[in-house]
């Protein structure tokens, strides 16, 4: 990760975490923690690493959680990943939609999760040929949220990615070649429910 997105990252989550110093200081009952109907937003970090890559990237990104019931959620998120695979330098940014599942009884601070679902993956692979597409690939994982209080909450994720192959053109494979893409992604987020 450079320092420019390092720097990003901190200042994203700095200025999530100020508003809610305030709230850690309330006295008194508040309403009951835990998952809770509505839309909450919050930025995030995530790693990305494919299978037998010797390092992933980091990137940063943005997500939106509808909470339908106090038990289920869908999520939609977006990333900014940019990585060097074998030598070729790739842009890609997934768009992933995720159906949640809390595993914990309503009114816990802490509230594990399982979730599934699908990407498109827009990917921009730089080399002698240019090469944009929509790539797609199912996902699945699990991750905890912890509810700091009710308009503020925190957490990770862990998600494998099925995706689809990048191809690439270039001098040493005039014909092309495929790059494996498929992974895991971990990611750290802050999230604010109206």
């Amino acid at each position: 990760m450079t320092l420019h997105k390092l720097s990003t990252v901190f200042l994203l989550l700095a200025a999530g975490l100020l508003p809610a110093l305030p709230a850690c200081a309330q006295d008194g009952p508040e309403e009951s923690h835990g998952p809770r109907p509505g839309l909450s937003i919050g930025g995030r970090a995530s790693y990305y690493r494919a299978l037998g890559a010797g390092s992933g990237d980091f990137a940063e990104g943005a997500q939106a959680r509808y909470h339908l019931t106090r038990r289920w959620a869908l999520e939609g998120s977006a990333d900014l990943r940019q990585e060097t695979i074998s030598g070729t330098k790739v842009d890609v940014v997934p768009l992933q939609l995720s159906v949640i599942a809390y595993l914990m009884p309503h009114g816990y601070r802490f509230a594990p999760y399982i979730m599934a679902g699908g990407g498109w993956y827009y990917t921009h692979v730089y080399a002698p040929v240019d090469r944009t597409d929509f790539r797609f690939g199912p996902h699945a994982g699990g991750g905890v949220e912890y509810f700091l209080n009710t308009a503020w909450s925190f957490g990770g994720s862990y998600r494998y990615l099925w995706t689809e192959d990048i191809h690439s053109q270039d001098l040493e494979h005039p014909l092309g070649r495929n790059i494996k893409d498929k992974g895991y992604m971990l990611t750290a987020a802050a999230n604010y429910s109206f």
